[in-house]
């Protein structure tokens, strides 16, 4: 039996009412309208184009994420998938932490905590059955910090917890309060870039040629292609339908130095992937582009803005040097560091 017939048989046994995303995008989108906080990644943009990047290597993947049902009206939504590779299954959403479902404001806590644990037992059965490699679990705590169903379900089925930070700022806050906590030295390197460097928001009219050309800077500044077509053709879909923005640098020649891709739901900007000229790494490019991108979220009405995880040394596995270094540029930027609950087991 194939993956993708074993993982459906499994997961029609489940006892879970679903519909595919595929097949039910309306109510999917219906479900984000009505969810107390919509996060970026449980858009329709963000989740194809972690599967396109996915899918360009190698391995078999299968997309199961849900639109979950409850008296034949849809209540949750569920990213998740199965792929495989040289013999081993994998479980996640869309090759990160598997997240949790999400339900709609008015969904009963009787049937979001009975749904909840059928997606829990689920994943135990697939870890059972496929061979399953190890795995991870994301738990976002809810905005007043509580543990949700989802967190304490894990928990009592004995996988390690740990925490993870990440980086935000706190668009709720006006901008002079926001800029009271960016590092020190930022405010001038900041208003050092705004001196030297053209800046530009390109939006739902952005045309193919701008994305095409920060794309081949991406490819340039990396040394290499690092990840499909396809995956680029995602997120410049999300421009077009007004969930992402690029933010780009050039210089008094009009060349362009550098920039920055941002996607956002109604309520959360996302930092996804910059990219700036390396021989000029000693002057302030992602400054602008950060504060720019803080603005910018901040007048489409977003409460936050996700910078990216915040990296330490004792972290497990250690991080690189790339990785700390980066991490603690975006954390010049941050209000706030937020704690994240994953969960695994070998």
């Amino acid at each position: 039996m194939s993956l993708k017939s074993s993982a459906l048989k499994m997961l029609i046994e489940s006892g879970i009412h679903f519909q595919m995303r595929d097949e039910s995008t309306s109510d999917w989108d219906e479900v984000v309208k009505k969810l107390p906080f919509k996060p970026v990644r449980y858009l329709h943009t963000s989740i194809d184009y972690h599967l396109a990047y996915q899918m360009s290597f190698e391995g078999e993947w299968v997309d199961l994420s849900l639109t979950l049902y409850s008296d034949n009206k849809p209540v949750g939504i569920w990213p998740f998938s199965v792929s495989s590779k040289q013999g081993l299954s994998y479980l996640s959403s869309q090759g990160q932490a598997i997240l949790p479902p999400l339900f709609v404001n008015d969904c009963p806590l009787k049937t979001e905590k009975r749904i909840t644990k059928q997606c829990i037992d689920l994943i135990c059965q697939y870890e059972c059955l496929l061979r399953t490699a190890e795995f991870e679990v994301n738990s976002i705590l809810s905005e007043g910090g509580s543990f949700s169903t989802w967190h304490s379900g894990w928990l009592e089925k004995s996988y390690k917890c740990y925490v993870k930070s990440f980086l935000y700022v706190d668009l709720k806050l006006e901008i002079p309060r926001i800029k009271y906590f960016f590092r020190k030295s930022y405010k001038s390197l900041i208003s050092e870039a705004e001196r030297e460097w053209k800046i530009s928001v390109l939006e739902e009219s952005i045309d193919k040629k701008n994305w095409a050309k920060f794309r081949e800077l991406h490819i340039k500044v990396a040394g290499r292609v690092t990840r499909s077509i396809e995956s680029w053709e995602s997120q410049f879909e999300a421009i077009k339908k007004n969930q992402g923005f690029l933010i780009t640098l050039r210089d008094r020649q009009n060349v362009l130095v550098g920039g920055g891709f941002v996607q956002f739901s109604a309520d959360e900007g996302l930092y996804a992937v910059g990219a700036y000229k390396r021989e000029l790494f000693d002057k302030p490019l992602g400054h602008l582009v950060q504060f720019k991108a803080i603005e910018e979220l901040k007048r489409r009405g977003c409460k936050q803005y996700e910078i990216g995880q915040r990296f330490y040394e004792t972290d497990v596995p250690p991080p690189s040097n790339k990785e700390l270094s980066i991490s603690h540029f975006k954390e010049g930027f941050a209000t706030y560091i937020k704690p994240m609950f994953f969960y695994s087991k070998k």
